[in-house]
């Protein structure tokens, strides 16, 4: 996978599209991020019983798209265990509305705790900064991305940046503290319907 295609928004899309896949970039992304921050290993046995269940309806995908989606696993681990916060977010370009953004982000964010939840069941065995982590995720799938209010486009670009640095921030505390301390149980057989 060519390195521009490992976080572009409209690639991925299409790739997804194109597999008839109903899942969203986004939502494949926060759902990597969320296994691994969880503590599963970034390998694909463990990690595509899962995305499929959540993509694909338990399905497995075209070779060519799950070629793809294991090297994003690949590189979303690599960013995550660099420590150099090279991590981002897997969104719509800032050419794109900031609803549509904002949407993404949701979607994201979403998708996140569901892959640290398949995880991480019980919250009680997480530091206290984990489940604040948690909590503020859990705040941002609350955003109403329809509601206008009176602030300025520039106030709500800053506030839409602001809001992504804050879920690095947190996807971090959860990734440092559980995903690289955390030894791997065996990966459920569930599905997340």
């Amino acid at each position: 996978m060519p390195a521009q295609f490992a976080l572009s928004y409209d690639r991925w899309s299409a790739s997804l599209d194109d597999a008839f896949v109903m899942a969203t970039a986004a939502e494949l992304h926060g759902l990597i991020s969320g296994l691994l921050s969880a503590g599963l290993t970034p390998n694909a046995k463990n990690l595509l019983p899962v995305l499929y269940d959540f993509l694909n309806d338990g399905q497995a995908v075209p070779a060519a798209l799950k070629t793809d989606i294991q090297q994003l696993i690949d590189s979303t681990a690599a960013s995550l265990a660099q420590g150099d916060y090279s991590f981002n977010l897997l969104l719509p370009s800032d050419d794109d509305s900031l609803a549509e953004r904002v949407e993404a982000m949701v979607e994201w964010a979403q998708a996140f705790l569901v892959g640290f939840a398949v995880q991480q069941t019980d919250l009680s065995l997480v530091s206290a900064d984990v489940r604040e982590a948690i909590e503020q995720l859990t705040e941002v799938t609350k955003v109403d991305i329809h509601t206008s209010g009176d602030a300025s486009a520039a106030e709500n670009e800053e506030a839409y940046f602001m809001v992504l640095e804050h879920i690095r921030m947190m996807v971090f505390c959860c990734y440092n503290e559980v995903g690289q301390k955390f030894p791997e149980p065996v990966a459920p057989n569930k599905t997340l319907h």
